[in-house]
């Protein structure tokens, strides 16, 4: 049967940054996996251990059904954890007829030195602002502040990769910057060509992507916060989706030197929002658009970012990072959609909870269009 081999990584510099990548090999065919930096973050780069390789490529081993040698360092705690407990949960999740197995003979406990940084992604989006919100407004031990921002190419941008993911990922960057600065944080950038490798949904293998860049700058961080996307109360063991279980992939994949903290796992979208809509960063930096990278007010996801916003009473504290008039064209039609659909829609339940609570105000058209929906879903 064929195995997955994945080489000791080495640090090489390019036109753009300083990469830290590792050859693998599988089907007789032979690529690299790699995260690139800026040169400034080149030492952070961990090319003591092979984690990020090997929590980046996994997916892939699952995906042809191949065993894994390592022939890198291994951090123990990783090396165990996957074995012993993520890849035969992982395998029964997704209906993999075969678990699979890493080998390797280089398997370590040391601690690697570490600057003791502690980060979080910046998207700017709700769960990114939450995490923030969490570990600099409100009461945080000092060590466990955020001291440095990231931002991932890893699938977000578009989840085969490709120029275009890259041009979307550097458009991105362009509209956090501002953020991290007024905020008087590092942004640490890392691209990487893992969505090319792995060729799978963003949707269901996020987290293992982006803790796999994670991994790669051990040497920089102790702690790392991933927001989380969906409450705790949703955990749910979903092929297709796993941030609702981050929390256990957070334990998982965990090593001697980096902690990963599954961020506000106990707040609801709404709860997360309300927190958001009182930071007056939020009100110039907010962006949650899935359209073009900058807040359309009319996709899906700004319609129900800003109809949470309204029915908090929040809304023109955003009017400067929304455009308005398209949110008001949607509006009508998403409450009926919430009206109708919100038993089977867990973001739809939360606001139309939220909307009883404050007795807001239904437009009777919407109220007459929930009616149309629901008769023409069931014919």
């Amino acid at each position: 049967m064929s195995v997955l081999t994945i080489h000791t990584p080495e640090i090489v510099k390019t036109k753009t940054g300083v990469r830290l990548q590792s050859l693998f090999r599988v089907d007789e065919k032979e690529d690299y996996l790699w995260y690139e930096v800026d040169e400034k973050y080149g030492q952070y780069l961990t090319i003591e251990r092979t984690d990020a390789f090997l929590v980046g490529l996994f997916l892939l081993a699952l995906k042809k059904g191949n065993d894994i040698e390592v022939l890198g360092p291994v951090s123990e705690r990783l090396y165990y954890k996957l074995n012993k407990y993520l890849f035969h949960l992982t395998a029964e999740i997704r209906g993999d007829q075969k678990e699979i197995k890493i080998y390797c003979d280089k398997v370590v406990a040391e601690f690697l030195p570490n600057e003791g940084a502690v980060g979080t992604g910046l998207s700017c989006g709700i769960d990114s602002f939450s995490t923030i919100y969490n570990h600099l407004v409100e009461d945080c031990p000092d060590d466990y502040k955020i001291t440095h921002f990231t931002f991932f190419n890893v699938g977000s941008n578009g989840s085969l990769g490709g120029e275009k993911a890259r041009n979307l990922f550097r458009k991105r960057t362009d509209l956090v910057k501002p953020c991290a600065n007024e905020l008087g944080k590092e942004l640490i950038t890392v691209d990487s060509n893992i969505s090319e490798i792995l060729e799978l949904g963003f949707y269901e293998t996020h987290t293992y992507r982006n803790l796999s860049a994670c991994l790669a700058l051990q040497k920089l961080f102790k702690i790392y916060y991933y927001s989380s996307s969906y409450a705790l109360k949703y955990f749910e063991l979903k092929p297709e989706s796993c941030g609702h279980y981050d929390i256990f992939n957070m334990s998982m994949l965990s090593t001697e030197n980096i902690s990963f903290f599954s961020s506000c796992p106990h707040h609801t979208r709404v709860d997360k929002t309300r927190m958001v809509s009182n930071y007056e960063p939020a009100y110039k930096y907010l962006n949650v658009c899935i359209v073009n990278g900058e807040n359309c007010g009319g996709c899906e996801k700004c319609v129900r970012t800003l109809l949470t916003l309204e029915v908090l009473g929040k809304l023109n504290e955003f009017s400067s990072a929304f455009n308005l008039d398209n949110y008001y064209k949607k509006r009508d039609n998403y409450l009926a959609k919430i009206l109708a659909f919100h038993n089977s829609n867990d973001y739809m339940k939360e606001i139309y909870d939220e909307i009883l609570s404050v007795k807001f105000k239904i437009p009777l058209y919407s109220k007459l269009a929930a009616n149309y929906l629901r008769i023409k879903n069931i014919i």
